[in-house]
């Protein structure tokens, strides 16, 4: 990448090394990152502190990849999980099944 490069990373932050990025900005091999998470996802992590260096850096923009997150967002995603489950126990069938059965036929019990 040319020095007035700037990285962004909307994937998942294990794409790109924390240590990586570090070298890259702190060197000034590009002139920006703004990754969408840091490698490990703070918000995975009980009592995570900021430590990172990463978070030292003047160059660096990191979001929490939380991109779909609202107070309405997270509203529609229960409404439509409670619904699918009231269809599915009241015998109608489900409106995004994940795997299509043909009528009459019965899931497979893998052992």
């Amino acid at each position: 990448m040319k020095p007035t490069a700037v990285l962004v990373n909307t994937a998942r932050g294990p794409i790109v090394e924390d240590a990586a990025i570090h070298q890259a900005l702190a060197e000034g091999w590009i002139a920006g990152a703004a990754p969408d998470d840091i490698e490990e996802e703070p918000s995975k992590q009980r009592g995570w502190r900021p430590t990172n260096p990463l978070f030292h850096l003047p160059n660096l923009i990191v979001t929490p990849h939380a991109a779909y997150y609202s107070e309405e967002a997270v509203r529609t995603v229960r409404t439509i999980a409670a619904e699918g489950a009231v269809r599915v126990l009241t015998g109608r069938p489900a409106r995004f099944p994940v795997n299509e059965l043909k009528v009459g036929s019965r899931p497979s019990r893998g052992g």
